[in-house]
Order: C-alpha cells, then sequence, then structure tokens
C-alpha cells in the first residue's frame, strides 16, 4: 500500500512538471509581447523587447529591453534582461503593483512600482528601486565621447510617488559612487574635469522639488561639497538645477572656492566665486 501511495505521489509530480513544461514551451511569447507592447505604449512611452518568456512564480521576462520617452526622444531605459512579477496582493489595492529585477549597464537591480492603470504606465504612480554597480557612462543621459562624458560606479535607492495627475510629490534618493571623474563644460585653472575615488549623494523629493542636502565627492586633486536644488522636467536633461558649495583643490597650499551651477543637467552653467 505504501508502495502504490509513493508511486501515486511520483505520478502526480510528474503530472505537474509535464503539464508545466508544455506550458512553457507552447507558451505564445511573441503574441504575447505584441500586445503587451501595444498595450503600454502611447504617445508618451514606449517599450520594446527582442523576446518574452514565461517567469515563475506570476510573471514574465523579457530580454533586450527599451523604454523611451516619446515626447522628448530620450532613451529611459536599456537592460539585457528584465523579470517582471505581479503582485497578488494588487487584487485588494488601489494600484497595480508589480515586482521587477533585472540586469542593465554592467550592473543589476530590483524594486517595486505601482500602477493607476497600464493605459498610464509612464511614470508610475509609486516606484522603490534599488541598483547595484551600475556603470554610469553606459546610462543614455551622461553616454558621450570618450573622456567628455560622466563616468564611475554607482549603487543606491529611489523612492518616489506621485499624485493624481502624475506630478512627483515625495520621495528619496540615496547614490553612491565610486572611481570616475565629472566633465566640466569650462576649464579651471587648467583643469577639464574632476576625478574621484568617492561620492555620495543624498537628496528628498518635496512638493515635486529634488532638495539636495549632499553632493560629495573626493579625489587625488579635487574635493566637492555642493548642496541645492533640481527642479525636474517631462524632459528630464531640461530639469533646472541651482546648485552651490565649495570646491577644495589639494596640494601644498589647500584652495577652497565658492561655486554656484545652474542652468539644466544637459548644460549646466558653473560659475566660480
Amino acid at each position: 500500500m505504501r508502495l502504490l501511495k509513493k508511486k501515486g505521489l511520483w505520478f502526480t509530480i510528474y503530472g505537474i512538471f509535464i503539464t508545466l513544461a508544455f506550458l512553457y514551451l507552447l507558451f505564445p511569447g511573441e503574441l504575447v509581447k505584441s500586445r503587451l507592447e501595444d498595450s503600454i505604449n502611447s504617445t508618451d512611452f514606449m517599450v520594446k523587447s527582442a523576446s518574452l518568456h514565461p517567469a515563475l512564480p506570476l510573471g514574465i521576462k523579457l530580454k533586450n529591453v527599451t523604454i523611451r520617452s516619446q515626447v522628448s526622444d530620450l532613451t529611459l531605459f536599456q537592460g539585457k534582461l528584465l523579470d517582471l512579477q505581479f503582485n497578488l496582493l494588487s487584487l485588494f489595492r488601489k494600484n497595480t503593483y508589480i515586482g521587477f529585477s533585472g540586469l542593465a549597464y554592467e550592473g543589476s537591480f530590483d524594486g517595486r512600482a505601482g500602477f493607476v492603470s497600464f493605459a498610464k504606465a509612464y511614470p508610475p504612480a509609486e516606484l522603490i528601486l534599488d541598483f547595484e554597480n551600475i556603470d554610469i557612462g553606459k546610462y543614455p543621459l551622461f553616454k558621450g565621447d570618450p573622456g567628455k562624458s560622466f563616468t564611475g560606479r554607482t549603487r543606491g535607492t529611489l523612492t518616489y510617488d506621485t499624485d493624481e495627475t502624475g506630478k512627483y510629490m515625495s520621495g528619496t534618493l540615496a547614490l553612491f559612487l565610486k572611481k570616475g571623474f565629472y566633465p566640466l563644460t569650462e576649464p579651471f585653472l587648467g583643469v577639464t574635469k574632476i576625478d574621484f575615488d568617492r561620492g555620495e549623494i543624498q537628496a528628498q523629493l518635496k512638493n515635486g522639488i529634488f532638495k539636495l542636502e549632499k553632493i560629495e565627492t573626493y579625489g587625488p586633486q579635487i574635493n566637492c561639497f555642493l548642496k541645492g536644488e533640481i527642479t525636474p522636467a517631462a524632459d528630464f536633461r531640461n530639469s533646472q538645477l541651482n546648485l552651490n558649495g565649495t570646491i577644495e583643490i589639494l596640494g601644498k597650499d589647500k584652495v577652497k572656492m565658492k561655486v554656484t551651477i545652474g542652468g539644466t543637467l544637459a548644460s549646466p552653467v558653473v560659475r566660480y566665486i
């Protein structure tokens, strides 16, 4: 009797395994991918991927994903892998929550996004994002000619939520930088870039404005200490800067200079005092 019970158990397990295998092999990935992209894409937002497969327990896995802003023609995200998992608790909440994880820019990330509806997927109503070992120079916003673009590695956390109109209301940002440089728009005392060994950025999002509590970088020649505000724009490259602080030039005689930074993320205007 025990042997029969054991055989019955193994047949059940075998049946479940075969069923799951057939569901995976026969999953209409191309059809689901096409319909998913069509349902999300809008005049503001576009998603493209190379392939789609089911992913346990309740999700899908996309490869070579590109997310673009139709308004600004800016690539918001490019990743090798994006795993999306539906959260069953969404059935009892106002927003639909999707857990995500993946690989991009030679690093990894994971988090959770909340959507009012997939017809208005961008921006998500809520976001929690953790990332590790991201190559800054490979992100489209900072990508440029060798020696003339922001480089380095970063890890950190980004959170935010929006109001009913999609306006950013509150959130936090914590970035930790490692081994890179930031090119100056104009040479300063013969210096064309700020090299750093490490750095840190801490910010709070309040009433749609990023309050930068700390921007610090430490390098072999220059240390930089800034704070201020960034006002986000629909095209993130046009976000307005209002920063001030000091720059320390290291050497036998340490020199400190005050600095202000205005303009936009794409075209900052630096003034030395």
